[in-house]
């Protein structure tokens, strides 16, 4: 009796060790599984407050372009309008010559979605998120660089190279500093009568109203509306 009670009671100890070994593995892994989803949840809030801070660098280089398309249009017209009205050279029109040029290409922030694409798109947990961002990056930014990057942009510039001293609309300064240029036409009364040039600065001015209105004010109003999504999937994860 006595040893039959002395195997039970190892037998309970025992089975008692072995029980707090399962709780102990189950309680570190418990934690470490926490701990991964707190990681994760931690470098996702990263990376999205890292795609907002790209986004709003987007938009400021979009709105920097526009002003530039804005100044090349109304340069455009009061141009068309001198030769229209048949008024004589004054060096002011040196500048407007000038900004008809302008043609700004956009520099897009890739960095936090190089570093998303590294870590893995479905760090990003929120399906229709990171959708959005993935077409922003596959289509939006490549709609403007298809825009940006119109193959009728080098005629046009070849035909006005014929008709000025060089094309540069902005030159930078001993400085460093960015200073808007003057180009003088060989022949201004031959630009009067020149059909062609009048008509490349009526197409010009055409795609800078279509790159304006059609391409940066669209993708401008898709960013605007992603970061506030971002905002609010950033406050939804700290509260986790």
């Amino acid at each position: 009796m006595l040893t039959k009670n002395k195997v039970s009671k190892y037998l309970l100890y025992a089975i008692g060790e072995i029980v707090l070994v399962v709780i102990g593995i189950l309680i570190a892994l418990w934690l470490n599984n926490l701990n991964t989803k707190y990681q994760q949840r931690f470098q996702e809030i990263s990376i999205l407050k890292e795609l907002k801070e790209d986004f709003k660098l987007d938009i400021i280089d979009f709105e920097i372009n526009i002003q530039a398309h804005k100044r090349s249009n109304a340069s455009i017209d009061i141009i068309l309008k001198n030769i229209k009205d048949n008024l004589p050279y004054n060096d002011s029109l040196s500048h407007h010559f000038a900004l008809t040029t302008d043609w700004p290409i956009s520099i897009i922030h890739t960095n936090s979605f190089d570093v998303l694409k590294s870590k893995g798109l479905e760090l990003i947990s929120n399906n229709d998120l990171r959708k959005r961002i993935l077409n922003i990056h596959g289509q939006s930014y490549q709609w403007v660089k298809i825009w940006e990057n119109q193959p009728n942009r080098n005629f046009y510039l070849e035909e006005i190279l014929k008709r000025f001293d060089m094309l540069n609309a902005w030159n930078v300064n001993d400085n460093g500093a960015y200073v808007e240029q003057k180009i003088r036409p060989n022949d201004y009364e031959a630009l009067k009568s020149d059909k062609l040039y009048k008509s490349i600065l009526k197409s010009i001015k055409n795609d800078n109203q279509r790159i304006l209105n059609g391409v940066y004010l669209q993708v401008m109003d898709t960013l605007k509306s992603l970061i506030i999504d971002i905002d609010n999937e950033i406050e939804k994860l700290n509260k986790k």
